[in-house]
């Protein structure tokens, strides 16, 4: 194995990325010119030159954009007798535009032959399968465009590997499209890594150090918002699609086998369900599962993985592994995946195993590591194979949010929402702060308004010695000069991160911004409103001038006024996301006032309350030196 390593970062929603992305560029900025390594970003779909780039203007970056290279069918063609670019960017853009590249025709042909169709990425199959959640790779025509950008580092080596950042779905036909993806683009790494290797005159490919940061809720006490959690493995339960169809499937995926459960021996149990009702029934029936299959491959079967066969139950197969990974005084933990929201119910039941931290990606990251592994191990001695050489990565997870809200927490929570009032001159503080990137500190303009502070974290259910109580829900910041820790309101998130560029695409965005949306010529207004804002700050190079202040204005305007959510002469309705705030029927806080937030809601508001705090400061543990 060579001694040079690629370093590939992932992570899954913008805020998890973006701080990471940054944080690499400042890191080889503090290096001399000339050692320093070169830096790029895979992203969805076309990026615009002049940003936004991840949610954040191209001047919250340490460094500014050097080139992007487009990666899909028929980019980018190299004329005939041409030198192909040597550089990084267009390697990487160039290899995934070939991969990309389809015969429709042809294709055609061998599915009318009943024969399967093969392709990196086959959009016709991830197409037929079935999932309520929405895709967020678009699969039309040849299959998802990319972006490979490629950062500004002054004299970067060209003799030093790279540093690869890329978003993968969050959510979209996870179980079936998630995992494949994220194998599609280290594949395209491997192919970059093979060329840079050959170019240095190495004999050996360039292995790749995979590291994902992300947040996750919370599944233990001991997890408080704010701490770090090392993952070894992970536990699904969910469902598992193959040929369009849905199986359930409660599964444990570490680096030594993949061990599914089912019902112990002699207990008569309902069959699993192939529904959301699986959260359910994993519930009612965790106490009772345990090994049913290992899939074990043996070149690979790990020793500390011994004690896990068929019969141990779920709880003792969980304890065993973070026994036996304990290193160094690090104690790994394992981490629950559902491709659903995980309520409180699923979340105890998790706790109860043994399993410390929930998200939707862990799993799936981890098959698709061990699926690059074993098909690697496949390959002759002298072949060369699609699969990286992997060398030792990381799953790091930031955990955001309690496993209980405890109930006097809840009460005033329920309490606070009351008191919620946002004027017209707020909501445009709010959006500017969106464009900005959500900055956390600094002065003026540029940092975070006043109105973003989530007032509940001065509620008297707080006042306790040592503010253990807050400590137990919620993670803030400290700001120059004040005493009181300060945690951006969730709500208030959603407007300045979603609603613009929501409205913008109105009319045809109107399931994502109403629940009840307004006329088709209110929706227009609102629509062309939204992109004059967006026209003016792009005009004003992301830069929070007067001009775009005045389009801000206009648009919050044209909202209250055409969509009714004007409260009076200067007040407007605190507006909802619709079908983000689990059992919240209504558009805005106001219109919610007579209702109860149900757990669900309650848990993603000190979710997205702390996630964006706790990921920038633990941004520097994910960083591999």
């Amino acid at each position: 194995m060579s001694d040079k390593l690629i370093d590939v970062y992932m992570g899954f929603m913008d805020e998890e990325v973006n701080t990471v992305l940054n944080g690499l560029l400042e890191v080889e900025l503090r290096k001399e010119a000339g050692k320093r390594r070169p830096i790029v970003l895979i992203e969805r779909g076309l990026v615009d030159p002049r940003g936004p780039l991840l949610e954040w203007p191209l001047e919250r970056y340490a460094a500014p954009i050097r080139r992007i290279a487009h990666a899909h069918t028929g980019a980018e063609d190299t004329p005939p007798h041409a030198e192909p670019d040597a550089r990084i960017e267009s390697i990487l853009a160039r290899v995934i535009s070939v991969f990309l590249a389809s015969d429709e025709e042809g294709e055609a042909r061998l599915r009318e032959a009943n024969r399967r169709v093969i392709r990196m990425i086959d959009v016709h199959e991830l197409q037929s399968l079935r999932s309520k959640a929405k895709l967020k790779v678009p699969l039309d025509g040849a299959g998802p465009q990319l972006s490979v950008v490629r950062f500004d580092l002054d004299e970067a080596s060209s003799e030093e590997p790279p540093i690869v950042v890329f978003r993968a779905p969050e959510m979209g036909l996870q179980p079936s499209l998630m995992a494949p993806y994220i194998i599609f683009l280290l594949k395209m790494i491997s192919a970059l890594s093979s060329e840079l290797a050959h170019r240095a005159g190495d004999t050996h490919e360039w292995p790749l150090r995979v590291s994902c940061f992300g947040a996750q809720g919370g599944a233990s006490a001991s997890g408080k918002p704010g701490s770090i959690s090392p993952i070894c493995a992970s536990l699904y339960v969910g469902l598992e699609y193959a040929d369009g169809e849905a199986s359930p499937s409660i599964a444990l995926c570490s680096q030594g086998g993949v061990y599914h459960f089912a019902p112990e021996a002699g207990r008569d149990l309902p069959p699993m369900p192939a529904d959301d009702t699986l959260a359910q029934w994993f519930v009612d029936h965790h106490a009772h599962l345990v090994i049913d299959r290992a899939d074990v491959d043996e070149r690979y079967r790990r020793k500390e993985e011994a004690g896990l066969t068929r019969g141990v139950a779920l709880d003792s197969a969980i304890a065993e592994l973070v026994a036996r990974y304990a290193r160094d005084k690090i104690k790994p933990e394992v981490s629950g995946t559902s491709s659903w929201f995980i309520g409180e119910d699923q979340k105890k039941a998790f706790a109860a195993t043994g399993v410390t931290g929930c998200n939707m990606e862990d799993y799936w990251v981890l098959r698709a590591l061990r699926d690059i592994v074993l098909h690697r191990g496949l390959v002759e001695p002298g072949e060369r194979g699609m699969e990286p050489v992997l060398a030792r990565g990381f799953v790091t997870r930031v955990n955001a949010d309690p496993l209980l809200i405890e109930p006097a927490v809840v009460e005033a929570f329920q309490r606070d929402l009351r008191e919620k009032r946002l004027t017209r001159k707020d909501y445009v503080d709010l959006l500017r702060w969106g464009l900005l990137g959500l900055p956390l500190d600094g002065e003026g303009d540029r940092g975070m308004p006043a109105v973003a502070e989530w007032r509940f974290v001065s509620d008297k259910v707080f006042d306790e010695p040592g503010r253990r109580t807050f400590a137990r829900h919620l993670y803030g910041f400290l700001v120059h000069g004040r005493d009181e820790i300060v945690v951006p309101d969730p709500f208030f998130i959603e407007i300045a991160t979603d609603l613009l560029k929501d409205c913008a695409r109105l009319p045809a965005s109107k399931s994502d911004v109403f629940v009840e949306a307004p006329s088709q010529e209110h929706l227009e207004d609102i629509g062309r409103a939204a992109r004059h804002a967006l026209e003016a700050w792009r005009g004003a190079g992301q830069a929070p001038a007067e001009a775009v202040t005045l389009a801000l204005r206009q648009f919050v305007d044209t909202l209250a006024d055409r969509a009714g959510l004007g409260l009076d002469a200067d007040e407007v309705k605190i507006w909802l996301r619709p079908g983000k705030w689990k059992g919240v029927r209504q558009g805005t806080l106001q219109d919610a006032r007579n209702e109860v937030f149900g757990h669900a809601a309650v848990d993603r508001a000190f979710y997205k309350a702390s996630n964006l705090v706790a990921l920038r400061e633990n941004t520097p543990h994910a960083l591999r030196k």
